[in-house]
């Protein structure tokens, strides 16, 4: 059906982990449209016709336009696959994401301009939308679909007659269909009901106004498509690193979105930056050797360069499309981090550190606690959030949605009409955590801010074991080498809990004379560290834990080994000779 399924699949084409598991997902799509019970089907017919549409148009230069592979098999998923009911679309979403200089400007022309002139639901009144954080990049698709149609309107009477190029607009008169360039404000875009929207660079957006914005002027409009194509970011707190975690899980077979489109180019190692052969896996358009042989050696420049100015991390956002941090003093990387993330485990019974940190003026409270399994530490957390100055403020400021990490059960947001922190509903979910598992907890707590739950504890749970935990370097700087030294030992694991990671990812490393603590960016900083630091105060005594458990074995064992009884005997024989 689609070429570049098959080359990728029997290794024509080198290709990541992610562009593997979505030909996989086309190929295993096609054996569930056989059923009734999958609502899709692919018409090949459409697929064709979108392609032989887009190759009519020609290049800013006046050439001929031809397809790479890669670009045939996106226009052929979004315009083959229909609904079985309607006939319209069925990817209602889709991401489009490759290194920058991958053609994914022509690609957003070219997908307006089916959008504008070849589709026909809606008959009437189709609105196609660039829209993209600055005015500037959103006209960059419009003005090349713009060259290219004036330039068939001079051998084409048709098209001439047909459709109306303007500076700001271009109308498909028949139809009163239209295009346009938009920048991301919400404000003039909530008056638009676009049926094909390109998101331009979406890895700038810092959050999900514009997107929401745009999704629910689609919601009743048949046959639309909300498309982001982008590169990625060096800011990991960004609405769009949310939706590629999401896509990566769907491509996985975690989680399910038949309706999403997904093309996700980048390197699977930051390790393949120095292997040439693998850097097709971020860059697509390296499938055609001349423009392979003309970009390639440009980015070894810029390979060499970041090698030689110990500096790699742009190199590998914008020219290999990985999501990584761009300051030098993270404490974590996010994926050193991803890579220990399993499943939650059974921790019914198991001993348990839970670490503290109550909160200042705003920032979270949190807990975070750390469960012994199987000679790893299996760590997760709880956060509280307080809406002094207004949730949707805190959001946008912080670059977290509590909202949805409410829904997910990895933080609370304060019911209190104050919009203070309620330390009742702290206090009784830690109580409620410890008994629903079974635990007796060693409590490890920032004495700041502590004397109220302090109390409580003392009164109605005496027995617990409360341990506080003196900030600063002196007590801090051992655990905190050791916990990231653990983590990339793979003995720090953990689940898919968004909010923890969210605050690791943020955490930097703070030096001074006594050795490392962990702090934010900077003193005026949004971003959070409160679950991060509460895990640190659960590590202070946690990270012995196995050492001790091994030095109590080794005791138990000799004292029930034949020799130690024989000792004891002789010991005993003496004292009554």
């Amino acid at each position: 059906m689609i070429k570049y399924v098959d080359d990728v699949l029997s290794g024509k084409i080198v290709a990541g982990k992610k562009i593997r598991l979505a030909c996989e997902r086309y190929k295993r799509d096609l054996e569930r449209s056989k059923s009734d019970d999958f609502p899709f089907y692919y018409d090949e017919k459409m697929a064709r016709k979108a392609c032989q549409f887009v190759q009519m148009l020609p290049l800013t230069d006046g050439g001929k336009f031809h397809l790479a592979e890669y670009q045939e098999w996106i226009v052929s998923e979004l315009y083959g696959w229909r609904v079985k009911e309607t006939g319209e679309r069925r990817y209602t979403q889709g991401m489009v994401s490759m290194a920058r200089k991958s053609g994914k400007t022509y690609l957003a022309a070219s997908l307006a301009a089916i959008g504008l002139m070849m589709e026909n639901k809606p008959a009437k009144n189709r609105q196609v939308l660039f829209v993209s954080n600055a005015l500037k990049q959103a006209k960059l698709g419009y003005n090349m679909l713009s060259s290219s149609l004036r330039q068939v309107q001079k051998t084409s009477r048709l098209v001439r007659h047909r459709v109306k190029v303007q500076k700001e607009r271009i109308t498909d008169l028949p139809t009163d269909s239209f295009a346009t360039a938009l920048a991301s404000d919400t404000n003039t875009l909530d008056g638009y009901a676009g049926t094909t929207i390109i998101l331009d660079e979406y890895a700038a957006a810092k959050d999900r106004k514009v997107y929401d914005v745009l999704k629910s002027g689609q919601a009743q409009e048949p046959n639309s498509l909300l498309l982001i194509i982008s590169t990625s970011g060096l800011d990991l707190n960004v609405p769009m690193y949310t939706e590629y975690k999401m896509l990566s899980d769907v491509l996985a077979g975690k989680k399910q979105a038949d309706r999403y489109f997904i093309a996700i180019w980048e390197l699977d190692d930051r390790k393949e930056v120095t292997k040439p052969k693998t850097w097709i896996k971020a860059n697509p358009i390296f499938e055609i050797p001349a423009i392979k042989k003309r970009m390639q050696p440009k980015i070894q420049d810029d390979v060499d360069l970041g090698i030689a100015q110990d500096d790699l991390i742009p190199v590998l956002t914008k020219n290999f499309n990985m999501w990584l941090q761009a300051a030098d003093d993270s404490y974590i990387s996010v994926d050193d981090w991803d890579k220990t993330e399993i499943d939650t485990p059974d921790t019914t019974g198991r001993d348990v550190y839970i670490g503290v940190d109550m909160s200042k003026t705003n920032d979270l409270t949190a807990i975070s606690w750390i469960v012994p399994v199987d000679g790893r530490f299996y760590v997760d957390s709880h956060s509280w959030v307080g809406t002094k100055y207004g949730l949707d403020r805190k959001i946008k400021l912080d670059g977290f949605n509590y909202r949805a990490g409410e829904k997910r059960g990895e933080c609370s947001i304060t019911t209190l009409e104050s919009g203070v922190i309620d330390t009742d509903d702290v206090f009784n979910y830690l109580v409620n955590l410890s008994n629903k598992n079974h635990w007796k907890p060693i409590i490890c707590y920032d004495p700041y801010n502590f004397n109220d739950i302090l109390t409580k504890i003392e009164k109605q749970m005496p027995n617990w074991d409360m341990r506080a935990v003196r900030q600063g370097s002196l007590t801090l700087n051992v655990p905190t080498r050791d916990f990231r030294d653990k983590l990339f030992q793979k003995k720090i694991i953990h689940n898919d809990n968004q909010l923890l990671r969210y605050s690791m990812i943020n955490a930097r490393i703070k030096e001074d004379n006594n050795g490392w603590q962990l702090q934010k960016k900077d003193r005026n900083s949004n971003s959070r560290i409160d679950p991060a630091a509460a895990l640190m105060n659960a590590y202070v005594f946690a990270r012995s834990y196995f050492n001790e458990q091994e030095k109590s074995k080794t005791l138990n064992d000799f004292y029930s080994s034949p020799e130690f009884m024989q000792w004891k005997v002789v010991r005993w024989i003496n004292e009554f000779v």
